[in-house]
């Protein structure tokens, strides 16, 4: 792997998005606890057959591309590569 890769356009945004949350909870711990808290509370009303059920359905949909594209990008690894394996220069 290369260390030096550029950064995707969805890593960008989350990292963007932490540094603001950071910031703003730096600049105004209250509201960042009261908002933690709100969050919480509102995550922990929710039933949790309705979150699990919704986890799974969306797991499942995710499960079939997901494996299909890594093993299509794993063939398109084995086949581009600049060597063979015979090769030891």
């Amino acid at each position: 792997m290369n260390p030096e890769q550029p950064v995707q356009p969805a890593e960008f945004c989350l990292r963007r998005t932490l540094a603001d949350i950071k910031s703003f909870a730096q600049r105004e711990p209250g509201q960042a606890v009261a908002a933690a808290v709100g969050a919480g509370l509102l995550i922990n009303m929710l039933p949790t057959r309705w979150v699990a059920g919704t986890a799974a359905v969306v797991g499942a949909m995710l499960v079939r591309p997901v494996l299909l594209s890594l093993g299509v990008t794993k063939a398109m690894e084995l086949c581009c590569q600049n060597s063979s394996p015979n090769d030891l220069s």
